[in-house]
């Protein structure tokens, strides 16, 4: 039996000062996903649906350029890496009925995103070998995935739990980089929270500096990263509760938060979370 790793009593809190800065433009209003690639440049895409497209973003959120993915559709992009090699990584892994048999990441070009050329991806193809039922019972519903990132030579993805009744278990799956078609390796589960899906479920994720950040609609949650093992150590509230799908951190340390335009929730922004723990009393 795999050993959780319960996040959801707070050992320490994050204080830190949240900035809300620049509506972002409409041409991202459903962001589901960014990262830095340098020190004044954000890379992003939108939710499924939408165009196969990248875009090249300033730090105050507006664009620079944008580029197509000429070879592929935007099923259901919902995250964004980097290796640092000189490449990105697209997921097309959203999956919220648990029923895509179709489930892959694309590898494109760095270097040629930056100059404005559009680009052709290279696939790395991939399945849960748990799930063998599409959908799988309501009690198994472990294979939506919204969140990933870049560790020591592989991709990590961080599931979203969709399961009725809820249990809030996050599925932490490793994927090599090479193009190609794997079966994805199942590591461990993390509890984020007993809610719902909600509060209590991963929408992106960032590695930095050994440092895991896995944000939810309402808070960013994070922990020491050591060989690929997620271990709690803060939480920082974002209220109010929004569509946010998007984390990226800076290399000063500040986080980028970004939501999606809804029009009940609100939402289409970016935020700035500069951190400062603190010991609870």
């Amino acid at each position: 039996m795999q050993k959780a790793l319960l996040l959801f009593i707070p050992l320490f809190l994050l204080a830190a000062t949240v900035q809300k800065t620049n509506r972002l433009p409409k041409d991202l209003k459903e962001i589901s996903g960014w990262v830095f690639v340098d020190d004044s440049t954000l890379i992003a895409h939108n939710d499924g649906g939408n165009d196969p497209k990248i875009f090249v973003l300033n730090l105050d959120g507006s664009i620079r350029h944008k580029i197509t993915v000429t070879n592929a559709e935007n099923t259901d992009w919902e995250d964004i890496a980097t290796d640092h090699k000189g490449y990105l990584y697209l997921g097309d892994f959203g999956n919220n009925n648990n029923t895509r048999t179709n489930l892959r990441i694309l590898k494109v070009s760095l270097k040629k995103v930056l100059d404005n050329q559009d680009v052709e991806a290279k696939y790395i193809d991939f399945s849960y070998p748990e799930q063998t039922d599409f959908p799988p019972k309501l009690s198994e519903k472990y294979f939506d995935c919204e969140a990933m990132s870049y560790y020591n030579d592989s991709l990590y993805l961080f599931t979203k739990c969709r399961t009725e009744p809820f249990d809030g278990r996050c599925y932490v799956y490793t994927l090599p980089t090479k193009p190609g078609a794997y079966k994805a390796k199942k590591k461990y589960y993390m509890v984020i929270g007993k809610r719902d899906w909600f509060r209590d479920a991963a929408t992106s994720a960032a590695i930095w500096k050994d440092k895991l950040y896995l944000l939810t609609y309402n808070r960013i949650i994070i922990h020491t990263f050591e060989n690929g093992r997620a271990k709690y150590e803060s939480h920082q509230t974002l209220l109010p509760i929004t569509q946010k799908e998007a984390i990226a951190v800076h290399s000063n340390g500040k986080v980028y938060v970004a939501d999606e335009r809804q029009k009940i929730v609100g939402g289409g922004n970016m935020y700035i979370i500069k951190q400062e723990t603190k010991k609870k009393k």
